[in-house]
């Protein structure tokens, strides 16, 4: 079981800190036994027991099974071979720290449109149960349950399989491309998660830049580890031009999937020769901008239950009056 974004963010920052003001990593590793999150102790002794043994840090987090993300050991790694260990750990703090921080954001603007949503389900059948008849017909708390209950469990059932459809779907070679021109065509959802791609995919980039790796290998791993099937097929679609000796901003304008304000920052880049400094600033701006489009989605909740809220009652209330209509219907017969 993976470890939260929260402990995770306090270990690499810990960790980070240490190795960057020059403490040897098994020194800052046994320090960090009494100092780190309490449910990473026991992973913190297999890291210090794999560097005692003369391994890299990331061998001992492949030691720790899934608790660490193979992005994670990956990153460790290619930045402990070029003398940046610190800069990765505080990288990698920073992004669980942005990721902790925009899931309870998230979260928090999520209870009260799902208060409102389990009201909306369970109140407007109370006063049949009270009566115990909808109509000429008898209501029992049974039929109340399912109604209810039973009806909201579907819902969360169908919303959950929903969910790991999309992820599994995201998945699969040739089927994950579509998937996501799919989900990226959604308003406010695609937007952010997309521009949630891109700013990991930068951020990456200046990453291993930082660690001493080129420009074009670590183009093709922050790609192939992106969290977006749509980046890692436009490079496959851009890797045969760099190869050729394209420029890497023309390259990937060719692919037709990057925005176009990221390619101008690019090829500025290249001119300067400062392409460090267009990648911070890139870096800054896609991080910004998926914050901003969070904050659009968190505001929208609440309005997107009370047109689901509204939506509901309506046909709660023909479906109350509907019984009546018929009752009438008889009568006349």
């Amino acid at each position: 079981m993976s470890f939260s974004y929260k402990n995770l963010a306090v270990f690499y920052y810990q960790l980070g800190t240490l190795t960057q003001a020059g403490v040897p990593i098994r020194a800052a590793l046994r320090s960090m036994l009494r100092s780190c999150p309490r449910v990473m102790r026991k992973a913190t002794v297999k890291m210090a027991e794999a560097v005692d043994e003369g391994c890299p840090l990331s061998d001992g987090m492949a030691r720790c099974g899934n608790q660490f993300a193979p992005l994670d050991r990956h990153t460790i790694d290619l930045c402990g071979r070029g003398g940046a260990l610190d800069v990765g750990l505080l990288s990698l703090s920073k992004y669980y720290e942005t990721l902790a921080a925009a899931r309870n954001k998230l979260m928090g603007g999520s209870i009260y449109p799902v208060v409102l949503l389990i009201a909306a389900v369970f109140i407007p059948r109370l006063p049949a149960l009270i009566l115990g008849s909808i109509g000429n017909k008898p209501y029992t708390m049974t039929d109340y349950l399912w109604d209810t209950a039973g009806r909201l469990a579907c819902a969360v059932l169908a919303s959950v399989l929903g969910w790991r459809g999309l992820r599994w779907s995201l998945r699969v070679p040739g089927l994950n491309v579509s998937v996501e021109r799919f989900v990226r065509a959604i308003p406010v959802f695609g937007q952010l998660r997309f521009d949630y791609a891109l700013s990991r995919w930068i951020s990456l980039i200046r990453l291993l830049l930082r660690a001493g790796i080129a420009v074009v290998p670590a183009l093709e791993y922050a790609s192939r580890e992106a969290a977006s099937p749509l980046i890692a097929d436009a490079y496959a679609k851009a890797a045969p031009l760099i190869a050729d000796g394209v420029l890497v901003s023309r390259a990937l304008a060719a692919t037709n999937t990057f925005p176009d304000h990221l390619i101008q920052f690019w090829s500025t880049g290249e001119q300067s020769g400062r392409i460090d400094d267009m990648l911070d600033r890139l870096s800054v701006y896609y991080e910004e901008r998926w914050q901003r489009t969070l904050d659009q989605l968190v505001t929208w909740l609440p309005r997107i239950a009370y047109g689901l809220i509204v939506l509901y009652i309506a046909g709660q209330i023909l479906s109350f009056y509907s019984s009546y209509f018929n009752q009438y219907n008889e009568l006349l017969r």
